[in-house]
């Protein structure tokens, strides 16, 4: 398969899912009994061929997918119904256990990522003030996990296998500037026993300059997340979270460019649910300031609030993609830049594009 091929199916994956075999299913989760947990970050995560894929395969959606997860002969593959092409899926290995908060939180993205949302409390998460994309569902306890217990399930894990980087996400707890604290004192902890790179996903402090503390406290990366790109629209699609204006996400993106470097910053925004050009226009305005857009595609989870809106197309997806490809280029930047989500690529086009001339 070659690499325009391989970006075809897997925005085809990554938009509209995989509809997966019950008995495939059932097998599957005997070693990875999470498999069909909802939500995008317990989305299952692939390889097919070089590429790394975050795909849903438990949402309703996923059930009408064109796409089909089947088994033959111990091997997995996916089936295209409308073409009949068949390709081999690898799924990764689960993490070894150790008996610590980090079997529930930490999810393999890669052969050399993990992910893990150490907070599902979100400031934002009130009537009114919900993001309509997201599908992060309230707590039994309304709190996050202690840092103190993260630290020490990673600590547990590197002692078992030491190869990966870290991304760090999840909701907003209490308020951003909050959330920076609380995560500086994950990443001290977690600079106690590795070097590996930790990439942090959060939402601009109130202070720009505690941005700082977080470089200061070992982080390799930020992700500061945009999602809309129109002001207008914004206020409409994120409520709460939009009341962080688009001119202080700004001052944030120069100031962790100024501190981090060049394409070690980075920013989601969502196609499928504003206009492709305003995404693309967006773009370029990160690109000049050394930040690496991710482009995810709308996808309706059964719990967001949008969940009956259709799915963003692949072919918006691939039309803004090649797009964004061609301006990392074109200005010295590559998500293998950056540690975590954008060096692992599973969510979106971006680590395919820019490999095409």
């Amino acid at each position: 398969m070659d690499c325009k091929a391989l970006a075809q199916l897997k925005a085809g994956l990554l938009c509209y899912g995989v509809h997966v075999d019950e008995e495939v299913g059932k097998e599957l989760v005997k070693s990875r009994p999470y498999f069909y947990d909802k939500g995008f970050v317990h989305a299952i995560n692939t390889r097919i061929y070089n590429s790394n894929i975050c795909v849903s395969v438990a949402e309703n959606f996923s059930s009408v997918s064109p796409y089909h997860m089947r088994e033959k002969n111990g091997a997995f593959y996916i089936e295209d119904e409308h073409s009949g092409l068949q390709t081999p899926i690898f799924l990764f290995d689960d993490l070894p256990k150790t008996g610590t908060v980090i079997d529930e939180l930490a999810r393999p993205h890669s052969n050399e990522v993990i992910s893990l949302w150490p907070s599902l409390v979100c400031c934002y998460d009130k009537p009114g003030l919900k993001c309509k994309f997201c599908s992060i569902q309230p707590t039994d306890t309304q709190t996050v996990v202690p840092a103190q217990e993260v630290v020490a399930g990673l600590k547990a894990l590197f002692e078992k296998t030491a190869r990966y980087s870290i991304n760090l996400g999840g909701g907003t707890h209490v308020n951003p500037d909050k959330m920076v604290d609380y995560l500086c004192e994950i990443v001290k902890g977690t600079r106690s026993f590795t070097n590996n790179g930790i990439s942090l996903e959060l939402a601009p402090p109130s202070d720009i300059k505690m941005l700082k503390k977080l470089k200061d406290a070992g982080a390799s990366s930020l992700i500061m997340n945009l999602e809309v790109a129109n002001p207008t629209l914004r206020q409409e699609i994120c409520p709460g979270k939009s009341r962080i204006s688009y001119e202080h996400y700004y001052a944030s993106y120069r100031y962790a460019v100024e501190i981090f470097g060049r394409g070690k910053v980075s920013c989601v925004l969502i196609a499928g649910i504003q206009p492709d050009e305003d995404i693309i226009a967006e773009c370029e305005k990160l690109t000049d300031i050394g930040v690496i857009p991710t482009i995810i595609p709308f996808k309706p989870m059964d719990d967001c609030e949008y969940r009956a809106l259709p799915n963003c197309s692949s072919s918006s997806l691939l039309y803004i993609s090649a797009r964004v490809g061609k301006m990392l280029r074109e200005k010295g930047l590559s998500p293998e830049m950056q540690e975590g989500c954008t060096k692992c690529g599973g969510c979106s086009l971006e680590t395919n594009y820019f490999a095409l001339e």
